[in-house]
């Protein structure tokens, strides 16, 4: 997978819950502290790569839309620096 930590907490208690060896898609997380359910290893698997995605979008999209536009109202007014095709 990612080469991430499988420690995942719990929705009830809080408490570190790792996964061990190489589950199933249908392995069921119960915590060692209050026994509850915490995920199964296929949501845990989506909700990671989900989070890993929106990661890596947020790291290389930019969010300085004042400069963008600023950059392309400079290019619109200066006929010169248009490239033409």
């Amino acid at each position: 997978m990612f080469q991430r930590t499988r420690k995942v907490a719990c929705p009830h208690c809080h408490g570190s819950n790792f996964w061990h060896g190489n589950p199933k898609p249908t392995d069921v997380l119960h915590c060692r502290y209050c026994d509850g359910v915490v995920t199964t290893y296929a949501d845990y698997v989506e909700q990671t790569a989900r989070r890993e995605a929106e990661r890596l979008l947020a790291e290389f999209v930019e969010t300085d839309v004042s400069r963008d536009l600023a950059h392309l109202k400079a290019v619109l007014a200066a006929p010169e620096q248009r490239v033409s095709s």
